[in-house]
């Protein structure tokens, strides 16, 4: 199935992630899209993007998350001895122990193509309390690595728990995540509580979901602007997120830096971009909920003491949004 236009056969996103996440350069934007919405996953690039580096808003965060007591053995006399790949119709499950020298797994949705590396000392499930969802999350990397939860993912990882004499623990989403839904698609995102474009990955449980992504793209492949499948993807996860709104002539975006408005012809004299301080992004957002006249950058600039308007490189509208990481937008690494 081809997810926003990108073929799995043609995006190894795992494997560009992992090849440029350190120093944030050589990352394909489909490759982006991919992750975000789980798609399009190869063997090896699972492997390479497990060791490199974390998403930009965990910072230090992760390791005060994984030093929280969630892992301990309650038997270590235990065997050791796991039969893997455990693999069912719909999950895999592959030793990575290779990775520095730690038991560690890779776990597969092979419905939704989802995937994730982690360490045995870092498996938990974190719980949404006020949807009920849960997930298995990389904390290092968590919009691009984490696996829904199902009672039959449940059922496997409390198999290899008993076996491995872990205690699996349960506890609420960590790092600031939140579950938020879509009032328009109906689809859930993982997102940042209070600053939402920071980050953010679709809850795909189903192929229905995917298609759903795959019709919204349609949509912005209509506008000159995001004509390329690819760029349309990300506008599509954007408005997903509530962080974009369409209107008149064009669209107006969020970034947890800033406000942007882009013409559907890519207008270079009608584009522009301001720039706030990210304490007030939640403020942006709630404006741009309530209906305020997004594409007038004089409205936003009256709301915002602190805002200026910036020069926009706005020949280069279209291949910026393809960055994936202007202004400190991230969706993924």
């Amino acid at each position: 199935m081809s997810i926003s236009g990108i073929g799995t056969s043609h995006y190894p996103a795992w494997q560009e992630a992992g090849r440029g996440q350190k120093n944030n350069s050589g990352v394909g934007f489909a490759s982006r899209m991919a992750d975000i919405v789980g798609a399009n996953t190869s063997e090896s690039g699972r492997k390479t993007n497990a060791v490199s580096g974390r998403d930009n808003y965990v910072g230090g965060d992760a390791a005060s998350v994984y030093d929280m007591g969630v892992y301990s053995r309650k038997d270590i006399s235990v065997s050791q001895n796991l039969n893997l790949p455990i693999e069912t119709e719909r999950y895999k499950i592959e030793d990575a122990s290779y990775v520095d020298g730690v038991p560690a797994y890779e776990i597969m949705d092979k419905e939704t193509g989802r995937g994730l590396y982690i360490r045995e000392d870092q498996l938990m499930i974190q719980k949404d309390e006020k949807t009920g969802l849960e997930f298995v999350i990389n904390m290092d990397q968590p919009f691009s690595c984490n696996v829904p939860m199902t009672g039959e993912l449940k059922g496997i990882l409390n198999e290899i728990a008993g076996k491995r004499g872990i205690d699996l623990k349960e506890v609420p989403l960590q790092g600031g995540l939140i579950v938020n839904q879509d009032p328009r698609t109906g689809l859930r995102y993982l997102s940042i509580q209070g600053n939402e474009a920071k980050g953010m990955s679709v809850v795909a449980t189903s192929k229905e979901d995917l298609e759903i992504i795959e019709k919204l793209a349609d949509e912005f492949t209509k506008y000159s602007v995001s004509s390329q499948r690819s760029t349309a993807g990300l506008y599509a996860l954007l408005e997903i997120s509530g962080n974009l709104k369409r209107e008149g002539e064009g669209m107006t975006f969020l970034t947890p830096n800033g406000i942007t408005y882009i013409p559907y012809d890519g207008d270079k004299d009608k584009a522009w971009e301001i720039e706030i301080p990210s304490s007030d992004y939640s403020v942006a957002r709630k404006y741009l909920a309530m209906g305020i006249e997004a594409s007038n950058y004089q409205a936003w600039l009256s709301k915002f003491n602190s805002a200026r308007l910036l020069d926009i490189d706005t020949e280069q509208l279209n291949h910026y949004s393809m960055n994936g990481d202007r202004n400190g937008y991230r969706f993924m690494q």
